[in-house]
Order: C-alpha cells, then sequence, then structure tokens
C-alpha cells in the first residue's frame, strides 16, 4: 500500500541521490495533510519506478529471515522395467526468481530492486538475486519395475521494511510518499548447502507400465 508523509521510526538510511534535507523540509509541512483518497494516489508499482528518477528513494529493512522452501519435484521421472534394480543418471534445472507481496515483477535492471539490494547487504550482510538458477545431476539406483524422481526444497530467504521516496515536485500531491509493508523472497544463493535434494521411489501403476515399458 502506498501512503504520503508520516514520521516513521528510527530507519537505516541507504542513500540513492542527495537532496534529502530540501525534500525533508518541504515535506514536513504535509504531516498534518489528510490522507489521500485512493483516486488521488500513485499506485505502489508507480511509486517503486518513481525510485529511478525521484530525488531520493530509499529502503529501510526491518526484518530477515531464511528457510527452506517447500519440496517440489525438479526434472523428468526415471522408469526401471527391467527385472533388475538399474542406475539412471536424471539432469535438473531449477530457477528461483523474487517474489514480493504486491505481485511486481522484479528485474536486476529497476533502480527500486537495486535500492532494496543495497540495504539488504548494508543492513543483513546478504546478497540478493532477481532470480537464481540451479543446474545439477544425480544418479539413482531404482529398483525393478519402480520410477524414481528428485524432489528438491530451495534454500531462501526473506525481508521485509518499507520504501520511503522523495519529490523535488509535488507527486500526486506530496512531496514524500511511503510504501509500506513491503516484503520479498528470494533464493538464498549465499548458502546453498542449505537445500535439500531428495531422492524419491514407487511401484510403477499398470498405466505408467503401459506408457513407458
Amino acid at each position: 500500500m502506498s501512503f504520503p508523509f508520516r514520521k516513521p521510526a528510527l530507519p537505516k538510511r541507504v542513500f540513492r541521490t542527495a537532496g534529502a534535507v530540501a525534500a525533508l523540509a518541504l515535506g514536513a509541512s504535509l504531516m498534518a495533510a489528510p490522507q489521500a483518497t485512493a483516486a488521488d494516489s500513485p499506485t505502489t508499482k508507480e511509486l517503486l519506478d518513481a525510485c529511478g528518477w525521484a530525488d531520493l528513494c530509499e529502503f529501510h529493512a526491518t526484518d530477515y529471515w531464511t528457510y527452506t522452501g517447500p519440496t517440489h519435484q525438479v526434472g523428468s521421472t526415471a522408469f526401471n522395467c527391467a527385472s533388475q534394480t538399474n542406475q539412471h543418471r536424471i539432469d535438473w534445472s531449477d530457477t528461483t526468481g523474487s517474489t514480493n507481496t504486491f505481485g511486481i515483477t522484479v528485474s536486476a535492471s529497476y533502480e527500486w530492486f537495486k535500492v532494496f539490494t543495497a540495504s539488504i547487504a548494508a543492513s543483513y550482510s546478504h546478497s540478493w538475486e532477481a532470480s537464481h538458477t540451479d543446474t545439477e545431476s544425480n544418479t539413482l539406483n531404482i529398483p525393478a519395475g519402480y520410477k524414481g524422481w528428485i524432489e528438491r526444497g530451495t534454500a531462501k530467504q526473506q525481508a521485509k521494511g518499507w520504501y520511503e521516496i522523495h519529490f523535488g515536485k509535488r507527486y500526486y500531491g506530496h512531496y514524500i510518499w511511503y510504501v509500506n509493508n513491503y516484503q520479498s523472497s528470494g533464493a538464498n544463493s549465499d548458502h546453498p548447502e542449505w537445500d535439500t535434494v531428495t531422492f524419491k521411489d514407487a511401484k510403477m501403476s499398470s498405466g505408467d507400465r503401459a506408457a513407458h515399458c
């Protein structure tokens, strides 16, 4: 959601350009102004895109944590139609993009994403990619009459905070706007060892045999 100027608590600053003092002085007079209606407010995407030309764009990180995402199949399923256990090689590639609570597409070229990554690096000493791809090959021992596949849980990271954007001229009636409650998730490429890779197998059904044997 986007809101006009209000006083935030103890931000960590990551400046994109100079001129914050002048912008803040102009914006201070808006503290008592009524909140703009939805029709008079920019969209969240418009505000984030404005980071590319506004006088100041900062992301104030307030929280960061890591976790392993839910497991999902990577690569194809292998079928062993032989009468003995056989080895099957599965090549797979898995891409994890960076997502956010507003459903806005992330690109490494966007200025607001650069501001975000700089803040995460400064506040938590972690890198952040718009998209990360892992490619690997694994060999499975699949029993006779069984099918096998690989499931992966991706090492991920989450961060939350808010954007502060200053304008030299009034933008939708205000000199300062905020994008509050911004939360993003992405691959934790700093710790790939936190990925999980599990080999799975199950007995083939009659349908599997008809289709693959």
